[in-house]
């Protein structure tokens, strides 16, 4: 038996898997699926943070978790490797804002959207075919083909697009509300409800509750899916109460969801089974919170090795 005809009865025997995704951590996460045998794995991945810099549309977490899943991510967890900045510094020169740094090798998938979007091509069959270029196996789909854009409501009262208060500001600004323009008029991209319907297990991954998993929830039909989907889980983004990477705790603590994992099991209410926290928070006394199992496990998933051995340990419960 070859290659080809292993791999073909992996996928006839295969576990249906789904991800939620958003930002570094959930793009860390979906990497230690991609490829576990006897896996079949969907990432849908949050939009809501898209923008358009220097006329090319950017779309930050869906990037990111296809640079991850073919390991051409940067040190940082974003952005391509080894990438050079030769053509945003010169922007400089012209007078344009460069403070929304896109490497040279990152250019080129922007750019190559663009040309895709402008031949007609949706984002999800674009995300699709970039997918089969870099070597994914998993299925990589944007939440919707449809603009819906988080907007981070500031202390001061003013409204500023994600992008602005994340990027532009740093994220040091108090969040007091967020909301997402479009949500009411999106529709799933073609394959979300069906991955999520069919999948043998639904996975909240890593990832910011209300700034990468809510705008997902937010399109019309996804929210409803998940509620009603007979085993779903999520991995908690904290680790001893702090985050790895990102402001949430301080996004979660603004909002008025209470510390630690408390939060974020208020942020899912009503929509997991099981949250997996780092061993390092779990408490023997506490293995069940309002019908919510707390599962321990190694979360922190820097490296590429610890990523799988979390997937593995998730899916041999």
């Amino acid at each position: 038996m070859n290659r080809d005809d292993t791999l073909s009865n992996i996928d006839e025997i295969s576990t249906k898997v789904t991800i939620l995704s958003g930002g570094v951590g959930g793009a860390r996460f979906a990497r230690g699926f991609e490829g576990l045998p006897g896996v079949n794995t969907t990432v849908i991945v949050n939009v809501g943070d898209d923008a358009t810099t220097h006329g090319l549309p950017v779309s930050p977490d869906l990037d990111t978790v296809l640079y991850t899943l073919a390991g051409l991510e940067g040190p940082q967890g974003w952005g391509r490797a080894s990438d050079t900045f030769t053509a945003n510094d010169e922007l400089a020169r012209f007078g344009i804002d460069n403070t929304f740094r896109l490497g040279d090798r990152d250019l080129a998938l922007k750019i190559a959207r663009l040309a895709s979007f402008g031949g007609g091509e949706s984002l999800s069959a674009f995300a699709r075919r970039v997918a089969g270029r870099l070597g994914i196996r998993s299925t990589v789909l944007p939440a919707t083909d449809d603009r819906v854009e988080t907007e981070i409501r500031l202390g001061s009262g003013e409204w500023v697009p994600f992008q602005e208060y994340f990027v532009t500001r740093g994220h040091r600004d108090t969040v007091s509300e967020i909301r997402f323009q479009g949500d009411d008029l999106a529709s799933p991209a073609p394959g979300v409800i069906d991955s999520i319907e069919a999948a043998e297990v639904l996975i909240i991954g890593p990832s910011n509750p209300p700034l990468s998993i809510w705008p997902i929830l937010a399109i019309p039909g996804i929210r409803d899916s998940v509620t009603a989907h007979h085993r779903t889980l999520a991995v908690s983004p904290l680790i001893g109460g702090k985050a790895v990477k990102g402001p949430v705790v301080e996004v979660m603590a603004a909002l008025g969801f209470p510390p630690g994992n408390t939060g974020v099991l208020a942020a899912y209410s009503g929509l997991i089974d099981k949250l997996f926290v780092d061993e390092s928070d779990f408490d023997p006394a506490t293995v069940a919170v309002d019908g919510v199992e707390i599962v321990p496990g190694r979360t922190l998933i820097v490296e590429p090795d610890a990523a799988r051995d979390l997937a593995s340990t998730m899916m041999g419960l």
